[in-house]
């Protein structure tokens, strides 16, 4: 008995640190959502406004053709498809609106993350599996894309988690899952004009060798593991510094992040970075802002980040003949 009781001990506690750990951070996602009526950055809720909906399922058909993508003011997800925390204690959710839903609300670039399994791609967020495929994830595109021909989804493709039984390379399991669509894709280092990209899907390539606009070469900012105070710093200066990129370079904010040493999981990041990060919006309103990735964002946000493609702007951004 004298052996088993230290053990016993010790299992009760570490039960007993998970779940502290697991009330801790999901409180802390309720209590932001208590506060979303106060709060059109973030979002918990399952679906964007109506009003969202209604302004940016084809904000890009006012947009003139001739504008190079990397001109344009983007709203973007991180780990787009990351809606479930499996048993992460609330560090693997990263968004509330389903993809088709994102789509609808303007969100234009997605970040997907695949893990190579059993020769197919499935979605994953670290370990955690999101339960939904790459090929779903491309339907759902494909689907938006034929509703609205004017619009265009940028998609980077990152290889997440460990490869589980293939026989193949990333590479030609990713040829294989877009071989019935190829021609619905751009594949290219080069930057294209929303002219050219309209109703197509556009890929960031982040494994290497897929062939897509070149992760490596993009200015980013994407310190994820930063203090809430430090990120804010870090966003703005990134923000600073847009006038110095030229037009054909691409230009990502990335506003996620997460602190676990802080208990500050995806959803309590958001809330505080995200009031700041449409802060920063609304005092550049009509200015060239890249892409700019969210976790949870709220309908406010993603409303000004499309805005300022037209307050403002040159009128080369605006009035499309297309």
């Amino acid at each position: 008995m004298a052996i088993v009781q230290p053990f016993i001990c010790t299992k009760t506690l570490l039960v007993m640190s998970f779940v502290i750990l697991f009330f801790l951070t999901n409180s802390v996602a309720c209590f932001a959502t208590d506060g979303e009526a106060e709060n059109p950055s973030v979002s918990f809720e399952g679906k964007p406004s109506q009003l969202t909906v209604d302004r940016g399922h084809d904000w890009m058909k006012t947009v003139n053709g001739n504008s190079l993508l990397s001109q344009l003011s983007i709203p973007g997800t991180h780990d787009s498809c990351a809606l479930r925390n499996g048993l992460s204690f609330g560090f693997a959710r990263c968004q509330s609106w389903q993809l088709d839903s994102q789509l609808q609300a303007g969100i234009r670039y997605l970040d997907i993350r695949c893990r190579h399994r059993f020769d197919r791609f499935h979605i994953y967020h670290g370990i955690i599996d999101q339960k939904i495929s790459f090929s779903r994830v491309l339907e759902i595109c494909y689907d938006f894309l034929n509703e609205n021909p004017s619009e265009c989804v940028i998609i980077s493709v990152k290889q997440e988690a460990r490869p589980e039984s293939v026989t193949r390379s990333f590479r030609e399991t990713f040829d294989q899952e877009i071989e019935s669509n190829r021609g619905r894709w751009i594949i290219s280092n080069q930057t294209p004009t929303l002219r050219k990209a309209r109703g197509r899907l556009v890929l960031v390539d982040r494994v290497g060798n897929l062939g897509g606009l070149a992760w490596r070469e993009m200015q980013l900012q994407d310190d994820y593991q930063a203090i809430p105070s430090v990120k804010k710093v870090k966003i703005e200066q990134h923000f600073d510094s847009i006038p110095k990129v030229p037009d054909k370079r691409w230009f990502l904010n990335y506003c996620s992040g997460t602190v676990p040493s802080q208990l500050i999981n995806p959803s309590s990041y958001a809330s505080k970075i995200n009031p700041f990060a449409l802060n920063q919006v609304n005092r550049r309103l009509g200015k060239h802002l890249g892409v700019v990735v969210m976790d949870f964002p709220g309908d406010r946000l993603v409303q000004k980040i499309i805005e300022s493609n037209f307050s403002g702007r040159p009128q080369g951004l605006q009035d499309s003949k297309d």
